[in-house]
């Protein structure tokens, strides 16, 4: 659409050019699209998105992931940065959306099944709500939405499990370790030895 189109339908239907220009912004930005949808999974003020330059390297290396420019990526930081949202759940969606590639297919794996499982809601409420759907809902539908596994129609999946659960015989194409150690376990000499 040239300029004089946008203009026209800035106009005629403000919100449609709105979610037009978000919708654009959010494709070739990961940490835009975080942004852009922190409040679907954190509406409570007390959880505000807080940006950082941690955020922007996390964000700059998933992309870099996506196109094709990192194959393997280590991600250490603290608890609380964000970690497990920003590689479990957002940067799936974008994939998906965003990035129009929902053939692809991951598998989220943490030493206990109850966090990806998590993860997954996050996901899938991320994945349905009314404005991402609106904007990039045409690019797939998904046809289950279970905890452990989600898939669309375009032969994406994204599976929960365990370090030690289910996954033999996936090929993902991405696969998505998060927080293999128990980190009660790490602490145990016992367990250690």
């Amino acid at each position: 659409m040239d300029g004089d189109g946008l203009a026209q339908q800035c106009l005629t239907n403000p919100r449609a050019a709105r979610l037009r220009i978000k919708g654009e912004r959010c494709e070739r930005d990961l940490l835009y699209f975080v942004r852009s949808f922190w409040s679907i999974l954190e509406p409570a003020k007390s959880n505000a998105f807080v940006d950082g330059w941690v955020l922007g390297a996390i964000a700059d290396h998933l992309m870099a992931v996506t196109d094709g420019q990192i194959r393997r990526l280590l991600i250490n930081v603290p608890p609380g940065f964000t970690k497990s949202l920003m590689t479990d759940v957002f940067w799936p969606a974008w994939e998906w959306g965003p990035c129009d590639r929902p053939a692809e297919r991951y598998i989220a794996a943490s030493y206990a099944a109850h966090l990806t499982t998590r993860d997954n809601r996050r996901f899938l409420a991320l994945a349905q709500c009314p404005e991402y759907r609106e904007i990039w809902g045409g690019r797939f539908e998904i046809i289950r939405d279970g905890e452990g596994l989600i898939s669309n129609d375009k032969t994406g999946w994204k599976i929960a499990t365990s370090v030690g659960g289910v996954g033999t015989g996936e090929r993902g194409s991405r696969i998505i370790i998060d927080d293999p150690n128990n980190p009660i376990d790490v602490e145990s000499d016992l367990v250690r030895n």
